[in-house]
């Protein structure tokens, strides 16, 4: 009796985990890459637009005092005549990189349930990540991802 009932106890959870590792990536609405000189002490600004929909991000990316590390401000905006609702973000990756695309920092941002309306207050995001150790070369990579969709 013991037996079978952790059976009927396990067999959800087994089944819980295959519907989450089915769902789907949503669609990759931005891509920015970027080069940030070590020595800069101004910030290097960007501005995308969403594939998709008029939605734009406009950011910068300052080295902070030190050296050490690097801030990344993100700026999301939706003011538009079109007649989508809103833009739904599943996640917002930066990562930092050497030149020769080698990975060093990687931050991963969830939105969740915080939706870009349309016509209505931007979203801001922020995140501090380390550059990678310098080399012979004076730039280093900043990779922005979104990833969404819009209803």
């Amino acid at each position: 009796m013991k037996r079978r009932f952790a059976l009927v106890v396990l067999l959800p959870f087994c089944l819980a985990s295959h519907l989450v590792i089915g769902q789907e990536q949503a669609p990759l609405q931005a891509d920015v890459q970027l080069q940030v000189k070590y020595n800069d002490k101004r910030p290097v600004l960007f501005r995308a637009r969403l594939e998709g929909g008029g939605a734009v991000v406009r950011g910068s990316i300052l080295n902070l005092p030190g050296g050490e590390t690097a801030l990344v401000v993100l700026h999301f905006d939706y003011n538009t005549g079109g007649d989508i609702a809103l833009d739904e973000f599943s996640q917002i990756v930066v990562l930092t990189s050497e030149r020769a695309g080698n990975e060093f920092s990687k931050v991963t941002i969830d939105p969740n349930t915080v939706y870009l309306n349309l016509n209505r207050a931007s979203l801001s995001y922020s995140a501090t990540l380390y550059p990678p150790p310098r080399d012979s070369r004076n730039l280093y990579l900043v990779r922005i991802q979104v990833f969404g969709n819009y209803e």
